[in-house]
């Protein structure tokens, strides 16, 4: 193989997940300045220079699984027997029949998942970011644990800093049974829960190393059928959040294009940064010892009733039969897209991936829309630059973007960027940007269970700052709201992308991101029809440009642009764009069109948030954020 030197960059992920709380907390939002001081520090520290690639990777082991896989239990059978293949016909798969599902609401996304574990024959492959010690993550590892004890193959590979920091789950399901195998994405120590204070040294010191993160979200049963998609294993992500639940979304696909899938997961798990559990020396020592027989007790895995009706439906072929089986889109062309394990050879924290291209190239054939939905709308010179190209190409195309407001993020740092390009994005780039409001009138018909209330015995969790707000404000009193995770693209009315990558700096050049592309007109529809109902003006606020008031806004507009040019606090209360409601029997029309502004209202750059931390964070991070956009 040619030798290179690659550079290895691990990101370091700033949401509430895989790192002790104390030092979480210093360096998501609440203190920026230190987080500016690290990434100095960091920026020439501890670069990993290997020569040849090939040394990165163990023998990669076939995976694929040969003869026949009969699935009799479940209505998926027959979708198998239909796109049924040979692996020789794995790199001409245009043309073959593939059967096409998008789960939009995490109760169908979790369903779907356990039906799958349970009918699977030979073998499970899962590929995640996070994966949350809460009902819903040890749940799935229960079915995991029964399927390999009737002979399934159960690898596992979940990044480190998103695994839950509990030595003990982790033994418990590592040494559950000897079918299971768990592995762990570029650790950056041999330890599941080091200290603080080697979490801050290895920031501080090895900064480069890991600054990238392996995002892929894949499940994998039997080479025959795949999930790919947003979600991640925590309750928030299946309508299980006591306060916060993801508006997600997940593909299901059944044909030849899951060997690619499982082409992908073999990378991974050959690859030498993919570390296996019982190579961490607390896990080793609660398995030695049988130390976590202690705290993985049978209440740990009763959920009071958490996931009954999950259970009786699983296991209901007729059910599965007409909400999956027959529900199903037959499409003719697919493509799975992936990067490879490692990313991003290139000096700096810029680079992008095979992924980033790709999507580039799909982007490229736009002639008349493109919609977009991520949770975070972060550009960074490169990725301006290709949008200008593609609407230079095409002037009158419309460009979409469904994404979340503050009072909705899950993360103020990466909102707090997007605030500050918000005039980019409407007066060059001509983006059409609908945020979400956290409690959408359609809230009911996206997470079906949202009329339940707490859906469980288990006490409120600490969520840092999401809860202080859900505390300061009325809206919310304790009441579930929604935030937007789906990551998904569709291209004229013909092309679909689900799968794991944001419109941010980290998708582009850091993170391992993974997607499915297809090309059929009734999947682009569906997917067209849930994103704009998510737009529309009942779930989400539209972004426009304040009203102008002739002399003030001109040197409104001055004061502010140069108050984001130094790196002090945004204290400027006048900013170029606004969020806009629309008025009661009005037509939507762009915020382009001449009666914009009678048609709609003025609700605020911040409605449903008001003063609070979360917006005198935003202030403080809006004029630091430019230091750190690699990383937003």
């Amino acid at each position: 193989m040619k030798e290179l030197i690659l550079k290895i960059r691990l990101k370091y992920s700033f949401s509430k997940k895989g790192v002790k709380k104390g030092v979480k907390s210093c360096f998501v939002d609440l203190t920026p300045f230190l987080f500016l001081l690290l990434l100095v520090l960091g920026s020439s520290c501890a670069v990993l220079e290997i020569t040849d690639f090939s040394r990165l990777y163990h023998s990669v082991m076939d995976l694929h699984v040969e003869g026949p896989v009969v699935y009799d239990a479940s209505p998926f059978g027959k979708l198998i027997r239909a796109t049924s293949y040979t692996r020789k016909a794995q790199d001409k798969i245009e043309g073959m029949p593939h059967y096409i599902n998008i789960l939009d609401t995490g109760d169908e996304a979790l369903l779907a998942r356990i039906h799958l574990i349970r009918a699977a024959q030979k073998a499970i492959y899962v590929q995640t970011f996070i994966w949350c010690n809460d009902e819903s993550g040890r749940y799935v590892i229960q079915e995991l644990i029964n399927a390999a004890q009737r002979g399934v193959k159960v690898k596992v590979i979940v990044d480190k800093l998103g695994m839950a920091d509990d030595p003990d789950l982790i033994a418990y399901f590592a040494d559950a049974h000897p079918n299971i195998e768990l592995k762990f994405y570029n650790p950056s120590t041999d330890q599941i829960s080091p200290s603080a204070l080697h979490v801050v040294g290895e920031i501080v010191f090895k900064f480069k190393k890991i600054n990238q993160r392996m995002h892929n979200k894949i499940m994998v049963f039997d080479d025959r059928i795949a999930i790919t998609g947003g979600r991640n294993f925590e309750n928030d992500y299946f309508d299980r959040g006591r306060t916060r639940n993801f508006k997600d979304r997940d593909v299901l696909v059944v044909g030849p294009v899951v060997q690619a899938m499982t082409e992908s997961f073999m990378k991974y798990w050959a690859f030498k940064l993919s570390i296996p559990a019982r190579d961490f020396v607390d896990v080793a020592r609660s398995i030695e010892n049988k130390s976590y027989e202690k705290r993985m007790g049978e209440e740990l895995f009763s959920f009071g009733g958490l996931f009954a009706d999950v259970d009786q439906k699983a296991d209901d072929a007729g059910y599965i039969d007409t909400h999956f089986v027959k529900r199903a889109f037959k499409v003719n062309k697919v493509m799975f897209m992936a990067d490879e394990p490692g990313k991003n050879t290139s000096y700096g924290l810029g680079g992008g991936g095979k992924a980033f291209e790709q999507l580039l190239e799909i982007l490229s054939q736009a002639k008349k829309k493109i919609l977009f939905q991520t949770p975070y709308l972060v550009l960074d010179k490169p990725a301006v630059k290709a949008i200008k190209k593609i609407r230079k190409k095409s002037p009158d195309l419309d460009i979409c973007i469904s994404t979340n407001s503050l009072a909705a993020t899950d993360k103020v740092s990466a909102y707090s960027y997007a605030f500050k390009q918000k005039k980019m994005f409407l007066k060059k780039l001509r983006f059409r940007i609908f945020e979400f409001k956290p409690v959408p009138a359609d809230i009911g018909s996206m997470m079906p269970n949202y009329d339940q209330g707490q859906m469980g015995p288990f006490p409120l969790k600490d969520e840092g700052i999401v809860n202080d707000i859900l505390k300061e404000l009325p809206l919310f009193s304790e009441r579930r709201y929604m935030c937007v995770h789906a990551k998904s693209f569709v291209v004229d009315d013909e092309i679909a992308w689900i799968g794991s990558f944001n419109l941010d700096p980290r998708s582009f050049h850091l993170n391992t991101e993974v997607g499915l592309v297809i090309w059929d007109t009734r999947v682009a529809k569906a997917l067209t029809d849930n994103m704009e109902r998510d737009m529309a003006s009942r779930n989400s606020w539209t972004v426009a440009r304040r009203k102008e008031v002739p002399f003030v806004s001109f040197f409104s507009g001055m004061i502010g642009s140069l108050m984001e040019l130094f790196p002090v606090g945004d204290v400027w209360p006048f900013q170029y764009t606004s969020l806009y409601e629309l008025k009661e029997n009005e037509e939507h029309v762009p915020f382009y069109h001449k009666d914009f502004y009678r048609r709609y209202r003025n609700v605020g750059s911040f409605p449903g948030v008001g003063l609070s931390t979360r917006q005198i964070q935003l202030r403080l991070l809006k004029a630091l954020t430019g230091f750190a956009k690699p990383l937003i």
